[in-house]
């Protein structure tokens, strides 16, 4: 199935920014911010007929698109689940790796969400993909924003995600992922605004977000 792409956009009859749906040159639909919810809408395809579209990626992209359009989607108070983790000892049954990887990186977050995601400046995301690797831990997704000191913006486009490969052993894929991860945030690290956000794997197959 052909992937979905999504353009940002401003029109005038909006107030906000209005993110396209597009699958190569067909337009799928739009999503924007109505003052009180994020819409999207659907559109048929130019014979009238409905798309058939992935319902994991159409997920993914809705997420990414609903970070753009809704002023409050990065605002919402989940509380600190690091500081309740710590407070009730909840780290005491984590892999160590982890333990040792967040308490190495967190204090060198440029921002931290209220639900406790870090976000790392570029020299710093570079150093973490490396600890990564040698804790024997696997970047499998990166994502990359702007933050302006204040609000992060999703800069579409600057996504990657690994999954496991069944011929692979957990050495060969944590290598490949971080390898993949490495590469990315090198290319991707054009301007000081930039900032990153991870999920990593232990070994154990359980993922946590950074």
């Amino acid at each position: 199935m052909i992937p979905l792409r999504i353009v940002e956009t401003d029109r005038d009859d909006f107030d906000g920014p209005v993110v396209e749906l597009w699958r190569e040159s067909e337009f799928i639909g739009m999503v924007f911010w109505d003052g009180e919810a994020t819409v999207v809408q659907v559109y048929p395809d130019g014979d009238g007929d409905v798309f058939d579209l992935d319902a994991g990626e159409l997920q993914r992209v809705l997420d990414t698109a609903t970070q753009i359009v809704d002023p409050h989607a990065l605002d919402e108070d989940f509380g600190d689940l690091r500081a309740e983790a710590a407070a009730d000892d909840g780290w005491a049954d984590e892999h160590p790796a982890t333990v040792e990887l967040v308490e190495e990186f967190d204090p060198q977050a440029a921002h931290r969400s209220d639900d406790g995601e870090s976000f790392f400046p570029g020299e710093v995301a570079e150093a973490f993909v490396r600890r990564c690797e040698d804790l024997d831990l696997a970047v499998v997704e990166v994502e990359g924003f702007d933050f302006d000191g204040e609000r992060l913006h999703p800069r579409p486009g600057l996504e990657l995600m690994v999954r496991p490969q069944e011929v692979m052993s957990w050495g060969e894929f944590r290598r490949f992922a971080n390898s993949r991860a490495l590469e990315s945030v090198h290319a991707w690290n054009t301007r000081e605004t930039l900032v990153f956000a991870f999920v990593v794997q232990q070994p154990d197959g359980e993922s946590f977000v950074a």
